[in-house]
């Protein structure tokens, strides 16, 4: 008998790629071995001040917030200064975005429907948390490596490129719902606030210059209109995130991984690949494997088989919410 899927499917040698915008200083070279805590290269950026969602500020289409743009791209502006605006009331009334701020216009996710304004240049060290072997170093385009790797399939994303590369950042380890943010600089990262994100949040999230958010749930209709790379990993409403679950994807956080909107999947860089890699588990395996379940009376709990029934069904102790007889074919098996 086979394992139905594992949760976390683990590779040895993941190929990924690492953008570069231009003007880094590399400290590797091709064929070089690298190991966590090694320096890959450094650069000079702002941080985001304030961000602008224009969307939500001038009632428009993502397709559209460039034509409503006063403002140009890498000048310095003064707080009260017009930024954007649109004409409104059959032309009778202007609707304007003003700065709150003063700093740097920067326009790079105005195709994300937002305007920032970028506070003073710093320099900042990028660091490899993960063990591989570089493939090709190009500079101002990207840096291949070769890594061993976990991937976590994903029931849905909005992904525009087929790839978001960036450090994953658990910022809310609760499951507790939040209501807000504190005012910090995500800019560049992939971020987690919570097991179920509202459409308010994630603004919040994305205007702090998140590249990217992921969440176990989220309502559909939020899904459907945010239009900005969300991943979600269960489906949609509020679905139940075992804590069991939530503590073993937090030993990810500030890794380096890949949102991929093609294979609908989240790759995680790693220092090493302790993990059994065949696939082929049987009946004598399953005895204390963990599992969660994806049966409607017990939907996203997840337990340990204590119990082997015969071919087709295994008995689950799912802690508090004691034990049950469950069909095989309704579990993932979980392998961090």
């Amino acid at each position: 008998m086979l394992i139905k899927a594992r949760v976390f499917e683990h590779y040895s040698n993941y190929n990924f790629k690492i953008p570069l915008d231009g003007g880094e200083r590399l400290y590797i070279k091709n064929g070089q071995k690298i190991g966590a805590g090694e320096n890959l290269f450094s650069k000079s950026e702002n941080g985001i001040k304030e961000s602008y969602f224009l969307v939500n500020d001038l009632n428009c289409k993502i397709a559209e917030c460039i034509k409503y743009v006063s403002c140009i791209d890498g000048s310095y502006v003064e707080e009260g200064e017009v930024l954007a605006q649109k004409m409104v009331k059959n032309g009778l009334t202007v609707k304007q975005i003003v700065a709150t701020v003063s700093g740097i216009v920067d326009l790079s996710r105005i195709s994300k429907g937002f305007i920032d304004i970028l506070s003073e240049e710093q320099e900042n060290l990028v660091k490899s948390n993960f063990s591989g072997t570089v493939n090709e170093v190009l500079p101002g385009s990207n840096i291949s490596i070769n890594s061993p790797a976990s991937a976590l399939d994903l029931a849905a994303t909005t992904i525009f490129d087929n790839k978001i590369f960036g450090n994953i950042l658990f910022f809310n380890k609760e499951n507790a719902v939040l209501s807000d943010i504190p005012n910090i600089d995500l800019k560049g990262k992939i971020v987690w606030f919570g097991s179920y994100l509202s459409m308010n949040l994630i603004l919040k999230i994305f205007q702090r210059g998140a590249k990217a958010v992921l969440t176990y749930s989220m309502e559909y209709d939020d899904f459907k209109d945010i239009g900005l790379p969300i991943g979600v990993i269960e489906g949609f409403g509020r679905i139940h995130c075992d804590s069991k679950f939530s503590s073993e994807l937090y030993k990810i956080d500030e890794s380096f991984v890949v949102l991929d909107g093609s294979e609908d999947q989240l790759f995680v860089a790693k220092k090493e690949q302790r993990e059994k890699q065949d696939t082929g588990f049987f009946v004598k395996e399953l005895l204390g494997a963990k599992v969660i379940s994806r049966h409607s009376s017990h939907y996203g709990y997840i337990g340990i088989i204590s119990q082997i029934n015969d071919l087709n069904y295994v008995t689950v102790d799912f802690g508090n919410a004691g034990k049950s007889i469950v069909d095989i074919g309704s579990l993932d098996f979980i392998v961090m």
